[in-house]
């Protein structure tokens, strides 16, 4: 059963404006809304502006890295519970596995991957926070 998404905001962090737009449309297709960032400082802002239902984010950005932004998210209980799915090219695969522990990460995908393993993933995701509300 498809679940509505109108009420669901979900953040797209990339650096790369191609992947942002591809996410952003795939989200908006399936009836979520969605913001954009294109690197951690733009993303925490807006975070800050308006907390997301998740975020979908890069590792390799400039300014600062998705790892960075995900332990600040971590570390302030308002931000703290929101769902992380990282997204990363092959190269950084390693990087992403050194991320601190107790620093909670949803899901993780490795680039290319299908968009609709992507949603998968977000639907199982958000449907298991609801659940928990």
């Amino acid at each position: 059963m498809e679940s509505d998404n109108s009420n669901k905001t979900i953040l797209v962090v990339d650096d790369e404006p191609d992947i942002v737009f591809v996410l952003t449309m795939a989200l908006k297709k399936r009836g979520y809304h969605t913001e954009e960032a294109f690197n951690g400082l733009e993303a925490l802002a807006k975070i800050r502006e308006h907390i997301p239902d998740a975020v979908i984010m890069d590792i390799m950005m400039p300014k600062m890295d998705g790892r960075s932004v995900n332990l600040k998210l971590k570390q302030d209980p308002k931000t703290a519970g929101i769902p992380v799915i990282i997204i990363t090219g092959k190269g950084d695969f390693k990087e992403l596995l050194d991320l601190h522990e107790g620093v909670n990460v949803a899901a993780y995908l490795e680039k290319p991957f299908p968009i609709s393993v992507l949603m998968e993933k977000l639907n199982n995701i958000l449907n298991e926070v609801d659940s928990r509300k």
